[in-house]
């Protein structure tokens, strides 16, 4: 009779088991995400934050993943996926992973999108409406913008000797509202976000932050997006971005950065 109860609580503890595995989330592992190193706001590898970073992080929490931020030099990203050091890779929705990888990839819905801009100072009346309205002015792009931004704006390069880059971006801020350049290249977040860094520096003491600024819209939106070696993951992250989107909580990630002074 002891030996028929010993059984039965054997099964009846097997029964629980398994039941226990039916309703426990099976993806509790966690996730590597490769991604390129600083691109304040949306990647600050210091503090392991920023905007991409904390919307990738959150749609991965809401399906139950820990995440793993890898961050590579992006000549380093597509190396990283093929040898499989990291589960997925945060990249320009016009990046072909796969050529570069050698690998399949499988690409999630928009995360957040990049917009560049042509920036000057309102009181000096520019008409900028396309990249050759630029060729007479004095240009200060990002690093390597001359390959990011397009036949028309490589070709006003190649023909304008006040133009050049920077990778120190905060740099571009201070340039424009000193005077000493006409025109700075980059995404509009990012120049916010490091003219509230300037504004909280010593430096605002000596710089007007409180000219003016236009924003011209004569640069594509590149949208990010994650690429997945697995469909089951690309899949299930997809589910979680959009209820993020839905509730609104990309916009509250870009205000905690940059504020809501210049949306897109």
């Amino acid at each position: 009779m002891n030996r028929l109860k010993s059984v039965a609580s054997l099964l009846l503890a097997g029964i629980v088991f398994i039941l226990l595995l039916a309703v426990t989330p099976a993806f509790s592992q966690v996730v590597r995400v490769g991604i390129g190193y600083s691109i304040a706001p949306y990647v600050i590898k210091e503090k392991d934050s920023g905007i991409e970073v904390d919307v990738i992080r959150e749609v991965f929490k809401l399906r139950g993943y820990d995440v793993d931020f890898v961050y590579l030099p992006n000549l380093r990203l597509p190396l990283a996926f093929e040898e499989g050091s990291v589960d997925c890779i945060a990249s320009n929705a016009f990046y072909d992973l796969r050529k570069d990888s050698g690998r399949e990839a499988f690409y999630s819905d928009t995360t957040v999108v990049f917009r560049n801009y042509a920036i000057t100072l309102k009181k000096r009346a520019f008409d900028i409406q396309r990249s050759v309205d630029l060729s007479d002015k004095s240009v200060l792009g990002f690093n390597n913008a001359v390959k990011y931004l397009g036949p028309e704006f490589a070709a006003m390069v190649g023909l304008n000797a006040l133009y050049s880059e920077v990778d120190d971006q905060s740099i571009q801020v201070r340039m424009l509202y000193s005077g000493r350049v006409d025109v700075v290249v980059t995404d509009k977040r990012i120049f916010i976000y490091w003219r509230k860094k300037l504004a909280e520096s010593s430096m605002s003491k000596s710089i007007d932050l409180h000219q003016e600024i236009v924003f011209a819209p004569i640069f594509a939106k590149a949208p990010r997006h994650v690429a997945f070696g697995s469909t089951v993951l690309r899949d299930d992250f997809n589910k979680g971005l959009a209820t993020l989107k839905a509730r609104g909580a990309i916009d509250a990630f870009v205000a905690k950065y940059v504020g809501v002074e210049y949306p897109d």
